[in-house]
């Protein structure tokens, strides 16, 4: 016979909500007082990078991951206080997060194009 559907999230699902929802708005990000897409969408900047793009997240050190744009979107940055395009990226087999995820999404702001040309 089956479970009837909880009408409480058991403890653990709790914390875990709790925690979750914490990561994505904690109190020092400061979220719009709307939702609403900016009032000049879709009349935005345009994308900086496009689909097929190699990019690589600015480097903070020796280690960054790198890979293809397969994916954006335009949306509220909440580190900036400001809309701007996020980006999915398919991390190169080589990236060093390769090994625990295939794709992640970065803003425009925190990737740059991969220099392709050939050194000599």
């Amino acid at each position: 016979m089956a479970q009837p559907f909880p009408r409480q999230r058991s403890q653990q699902l709790q914390v875990i909500h709790r925690a979750f929802g914490y990561a994505f708005n904690p109190g020092h990000l400061h979220l719009p007082p709307t939702t609403d897409l900016p009032a000049a969408f879709p009349q935005v900047e345009a994308p900086r990078f496009h689909y097929g793009d190699r990019l690589r997240w600015v480097p903070h050190g020796s280690a960054t991951d790198w890979g293809m744009v397969i994916g954006q979107f335009y949306s509220f940055a909440p580190h900036s206080r400001r809309w701007q395009w996020c980006y999915l990226i398919w991390l190169d087999p080589a990236s060093p997060s390769a090994t625990q995820v295939r794709a992640d999404i970065a803003w425009e702001d925190d990737l740059e194009l991969i220099n392709e040309q050939p050194t000599q």
